[in-house]
């Protein structure tokens, strides 16, 4: 299968990638024209200049959309601009050119995030009703913009992606900073619900949808284990002669990230029954499986 990635030099895109070409799909790459030199660009595109190659969708079967700026750098007026703009009007870019050509693309498989939901609440499915924040407007009109390529007779799946467990990216390296010395620092209240999923059953998800062995559709990707932010240090923890887990109170991280404090305060719990129920098998389904595998 030829398979089009967007966003292929985020970390999840590198992982995607390779586990793509372990399984003998063809992977091109469509690379924003002033991103990373260092990527090897198949095909470039510009938001900005709205700009897209000629006849990209003629020997492309599925397309993966895993581009969008950065969350986790500051809020400032311009980055929100960065991070509403790469992905609204990056996959309004992408609609609009299968659009006028949709060559042989049979499946849009689209990201979104588990930032749809309201925060803090629990018990979300995917038929629960977004909220009313920054990430959430993002996210709704994210999704918006991809299902715009279903009247065209593609399938369109849309993957709410919750907190990433990666070694080198992400909150993982941020919470395991100072584990080896026995501390492990909480945010707000520690009691925060995290709903998280290991990197390898992510990519696992797009491989699936890609394949067909999930049907198309809306789904969580988060584990079935959730967890409270107390009981990802007590995981990480495990082991561990010297215990400490310090807490940095809500309202030193609002005065010092403000808006953009919800993300270390994030409490959510989000269920993944939609996934097992069409037959996805987690690799790591429970925290301390997920980290164990991390900290190796």
């Amino acid at each position: 299968m030829n398979i089009l990635i967007t966003g292929s030099s985020g970390t999840v895109g590198k992982h995607l990638k390779a586990l793509l070409n372990q399984n003998n799909h063809t992977v091109f790459q469509l690379v924003h024209d002033d991103n990373n030199h260092n990527v090897k660009k198949d095909l470039t595109w510009s938001i900005k200049n709205h700009y897209l190659p000629e006849n990209l969708f003629d020997n492309i079967d599925c397309i993966i959309h895993l581009a969008g700026s950065s969350i986790a750098k500051p809020w400032s007026t311009a980055h929100k601009k960065s991070i509403y703009d790469s992905r609204i009007l990056g996959t309004r870019l992408l609609v609009g050119g299968l659009k006028k050509n949709p060559g042989r693309v049979k499946h849009l498989i689209s990201t979104s995030a588990i930032g749809y939901y309201p925060d803090p609440g629990v018990g979300f499915t995917e038929d629960s009703p977004s909220g009313d924040g920054f990430l959430q407007k993002v996210c709704q009109d994210w999704e918006y913009e991809a299902q715009q390529a279903a009247p065209l007779g593609i399938q369109v799946s849309v993957v709410r992606v919750g907190l990433v467990l990666e070694p080198t990216a992400g909150i993982f390296p941020v919470t395991a900073m100072t584990h080896k010395l026995g501390i492990v620092p909480l945010t707000g209240s520690g009691s925060n619900d995290w709903s998280w999923i290991h990197y390898r059953d992510l990519i696992n998800i797009y491989k699936q949808l890609a394949e067909n062995h999930l049907p198309s559709g809306t789904y969580n990707a988060v584990s079935p284990g959730a967890c409270s932010q107390k009981e990802f240090a007590k995981a990480l923890l495990n082991g561990k002669l010297i215990k400490f887990t310090p807490t940095v109170p809500a309202f030193v991280l609002k005065l010092l990230l403000g808006e953009r404090s919800i993300l270390p305060l994030t409490s959510q719990q989000v269920s993944s029954e939609k996934l097992v129920k069409n037959g996805f098998t987690f690799e790591y389904p429970e925290v301390q499986s997920a980290i164990q595998q991390l900290v190796k």
